[in-house]
């Protein structure tokens, strides 16, 4: 009997540091059944390039490609240059790799494929982003060959936008390594060092530092919570990794400041640790009402941390309101208090909440369920464009 080729897969991103997309993407290269996928990549230098290459996966170094809407027609037609040059080089990686798919892990670098090597090679576009330009979404639709919509309501938004895109879109929830993505340091450690005394009742929020990420709207809710319970402290977790928001921090500490907060908000900056962070909280905020999934519940809710989200988008997906956690409505920054301070003021009830957020992730967020399933969705689309 024939022996089955392995097929090597082209994983593409278009930054080089670590964020929520490219966590899931580096989950994807560790669960990847190498005996069906080789995982190669393309991507600029950074902690991504170090870490896959962590996970013996062949890496290509590319220039960074961070875009955003240009102002006027000539930054339009630098961009649109810059773009066809990373195509360019992306495609000479394919080549040098020997690839057989591409697998783009954002809009840009499925744009950049579509440009460059996924016009003779089939593409996988993993759609991750409800607020990307419709135009620009609409034209890459057609041109992927197959696309992995990381929730419902990503399908759901591309459905609408492109009416070829319900056929070649399959939803896979992003998986977490519950195995890996564990505390490395004790939770009474972690307080200590981030200044939080003994005793403190921790409510925290996590995310890139910028405004869709709705901390404003954490820090109004944690007012509202301090006046219940003294005792509460708050964790601020993150930073503008990409610097397109220079300014949000200080807005956000002033605001801090302006509720009386400045002495109980810690701003932890970006942390490499965040395992053991969360793992320190009583409570995870996620406060961002257009989150298209939403990683940092689902790794919150791994380590037996309850949230209280928005019930609206991914978060709706994730959390069964009331068993695995709270949904309240958008902007409603007292719900998102009042239903804090109920679940903090029941401790077995936060203890049995935690446990039944662990066991979701387990049966429905798992790595190797997204691996399996990515894995698939390659073989389809590799078939479909088999000769």
């Amino acid at each position: 009997m024939a022996e089955t080729r392995v097929s090597r897969v082209l994983l593409v991103n278009h930054v080089g540091e670590i964020s929520g997309a490219e966590n899931s993407l580096l989950t994807l290269a560790r669960h990847l059944d190498r005996r069906r996928v080789q995982p190669v990549a393309a991507v600029p230098p950074g902690r991504l390039a170090g870490e896959l290459q962590d996970l013996e996966v062949p890496v290509r170094l590319l220039p960074a490609l961070r875009l955003s809407r240009p102002p006027n027609p000539w930054r339009a037609i630098v961009a649109f240059f810059r773009m066809r040059s990373w195509a360019k080089a992306l495609s000479a990686a394919a080549d040098e790799l020997a690839a057989d798919l591409v697998a783009a892990n954002s809009l840009t670098a499925g744009i950049a494929a579509a440009l460059g090597p996924g016009r003779r090679l089939p593409l996988v576009w993993h759609a991750r982003d409800l607020r990307a330009p419709e135009r620009t979404v609409r034209w890459l639709i057609p041109r992927a060959t197959r696309i992995a919509a990381i929730s419902c309501c990503v399908a759901d938004h591309l459905a609408r936008t492109h009416r070829q895109a319900r056929a070649k879109t399959t939803m896979i929830y992003n998986g977490i390594d519950t195995v890996l993505f564990r505390p490395e340091r004790g939770r009474a450690e972690v307080r200590e060092e981030l200044g939080v005394p003994e005793g403190a009742t921790v409510v925290g929020t996590v995310g890139q530092l910028v405004p869709w990420k709705r901390q404003d709207l954490f820090l109004e809710a944690a007012a509202h919570i301090l006046a219940q319970i003294p005792r509460a402290w708050f964790l601020v977790v993150g930073a503008d990794i990409f610097g397109e928001h220079p300014d949000y921090v200080q807005e956000l500490q002033d605001t801090a400041a302006g509720l009386g907060l400045a002495e109980r908000t810690v701003f932890t900056g970006y942390r490499r640790d965040i395992a053991s962070v969360m793992a320190a909280m009583d409570l995870l905020v996620h406060p961002n009402d257009e989150e298209p999934l939403g990683r940092v519940v689902l790794e919150a809710m791994s380590l037996g941390v309850p949230c209280v989200a928005v019930d609206r988008f991914g978060p709706a997906e994730i959390i069964q309101d009331g068993v695995s956690g709270v949904l309240v409505q958008p902007g409603d920054a007292a719900a998102m208090a009042s239903r804090a301070v109920e679940l903090l003021g029941r401790a077995g009830a936060l203890a049995r909440m935690g446990e039944a957020a662990r066991s979701r992730v387990e049966d429905v967020f798992s790595a190797e369920r997204m691996a399996r399933l990515t894995e698939d969705l390659c073989e389809e689309a590799l078939a479909e464009s088999a000769p």
